[in-house]
């Protein structure tokens, strides 16, 4: 336990001092939101580790057996994707440096907490306004959902993924000047989730070849030839982890519906296997919603739908599509991303506990999208009063010089 408040205490000061940093690298950041991330994420930790000391956690499974290796056994034979990178990552910690269930689960959320501060950039990077909901700044409720903070709080695949998303999209938001930042981020995603790595490649080639604001031939040619090659690399661990063998495929078709009736036996789980492809969706988006919510902590995370559910009703306007279409790279990946990952999850996830978790993977990429769109419905509004003299040019002038603000910001 003391390694752990010691480990807390080094994590908030170097956690404030990187804020601190990236807020004067990238003006557009706030170092008080960066501080109050960290003051929220590790206390959203703390109640994953009170959860996690009365129910199953994955979590501990992950420590002990790093912790029970056996005699001979190498850090390297640990070297694996999806749970085995887990016990990879775990063990130089846990065997060398003899760290505690409880410092792990501080450093595996420290790494959550970093996904938050680059997702943070990002938002800002993209935004021109402030948006509300019932008085509030709709950016910063989406960054202190707690949800969100809760699943990538902990020693799990959950606290990484989120922290590889967190990365591959700042990067993708200025790809030029921060490419290392998407391979280490591309790289983390492989490791614990071949299969949306994929997703997400297939999602960026796209936004590339289909966006055409501020990007050059030959980027966009490299992009696609990464890609492909990146395809071709992960192409047997996708297969493997989706239970798929390429030279058997039919005799495998009904894997994701298996796995859906297998996971709906425990007791938070409904039968999805008869649902349509849209109540599917629904029901991995917005579920539960109060009336079906599993224990206590379904109950918390039915209020977090319901805001969810009330942020997506602003697409459900003419235009929204218009929107997409005429986007550019980074709402594209976002969008064929989110819907990627939602599809693959939504066939596996019958019981709602699995989807909570899931999803808080890719929500804030929902969250993003509909932002941007609310941006650019605003930044029309305020051209055309513009151009009707309702205010002045020099308000649109200053819209226009803090994107340039944004483009000139130096990587980390």
């Amino acid at each position: 336990m003391i390694s752990a408040v010691l480990l807390l205490i080094f994590l908030s000061a170097f956690s404030v001092w990187y804020g601190n940093f990236l807020s004067r690298t990238y003006p557009v950041a706030n170092p008080r939101i960066f501080n109050l991330l960290i003051l929220f994420h590790f206390l959203m930790a703390f109640v994953y580790y009170l959860y996690a000391t009365f129910n199953l956690s994955d979590s501990r499974q992950y420590y002990f057996v790093v912790q029970n290796y056996l005699h001979g056994t190498g850090w390297f034979d640990y070297y694996g994707v999806s749970t085995a990178f887990i016990h990879f990552i775990a063990f130089p910690f846990i065997i060398f440096a003899n760290f505690s269930y409880e410092a792990m689960m501080l450093l595996f959320a420290w790494f959550g907490l970093l996904g938050f501060f680059f997702f943070y950039i990002v938002l800002k990077e993209r935004l021109r306004y402030p948006h509300k909901l019932l008085g509030y700044d709709l950016l910063i409720l989406i960054l202190f959902l707690p949800n969100l903070h809760f699943w990538s709080g902990s020693l799990g695949k959950g606290s990484l993924i989120f922290l590889g998303f967190g990365l591959f999209f700042f990067a993708l938001n200025n790809l030029q000047n921060r490419w290392f930042y998407g391979i280490i981020g591309a790289t983390i995603i492989y490791h614990v989730r071949p299969h949306i790595l994929f997703i997400v490649l297939i999602a960026s080639a796209w936004g590339f070849v289909f966006s055409s604001r501020g990007i050059s031939f030959s980027l966009r040619l490299l992009v696609i030839m990464i890609s492909i090659g990146a395809f071709y690399y992960i192409k047997e661990d996708v297969l493997a982890l989706t239970g798929i063998d390429e030279e058997n495929i039919l005799e495998n078709a009904t894997t994701l519906d298996t796995r859906a009736k297998e996971l709906m036996k425990a007791n938070s789980g409904v039968d999805i296997s008869s649902y349509s492809l849209p109540f599917k969706l629904f029901t991995f988006w917005f579920r539960p919603l109060f009336i079906d919510a599993p224990g206590i902590l379904g109950l918390i995370v039915s209020f977090e739908n319901l805001f969810y559910l009330i942020v997506f009703s602003k697409i459900l306007k003419p235009g929204f599509f218009e929107f997409v279409r005429k986007s550019d790279h980074v709402v594209k990946a976002s969008a064929v991303t989110f819907l990627g990952v939602s599809f693959a999850l939504a066939q596996i996830s019958g019981n709602l506990g699995i989807a909570m978790r899931q999803k808080s993977q890719v929500m804030i990429l929902l969250m993003f999208i509909i932002l941007k769109f609310m941006d650019e419905n605003k930044y029309s509004k305020d051209l055309m009063k513009v151009r009707n003299g309702k205010i002045k040019k020099n308000r649109a002038e200053a819209m226009r010089l803090r994107q340039d603000v944004v483009q000139k910001s130096k990587p980390v």
